[in-house]
């Protein structure tokens, strides 16, 4: 479904409604929109894992050793490529 309106706080589509930010942090917010590429759907199915499955974004970078300490993807589910890295939840 196309989005109508993107605003700091949440998404809005073409029927008026609504995805809040929520308990997202801002900059997790962004990356889930860039790594979604703004699909309200597949935004709104992961704001559901993370409010009813008590899941969590986690931006990963594998080009940066100090990052990935402690980091096993293998049991993540892949939300999308951001620059540099891609979006789990975890």
């Amino acid at each position: 479904m196309p989005i109508f309106a993107v605003m700091d706080d949440y998404l809005e589509n073409c029927n008026g409604e609504i995805i809040s930010r929520d308990a997202i942090p801002k900059d997790l917010w962004e990356l889930l929109l860039y790594a979604t590429m703004y699909d309200y759907e597949k935004i709104e199915r992961i704001k559901r894992k993370i409010a009813n499955d008590g899941k969590r974004l986690v931006a990963v970078y594998p080009g940066v050793p100090e990052l990935m300490k402690g980091i096993d993807i293998a049991e993540m589910e892949l939300v999308g490529s951001i620059m540099d890295g891609a979006l789990y939840l975890k």
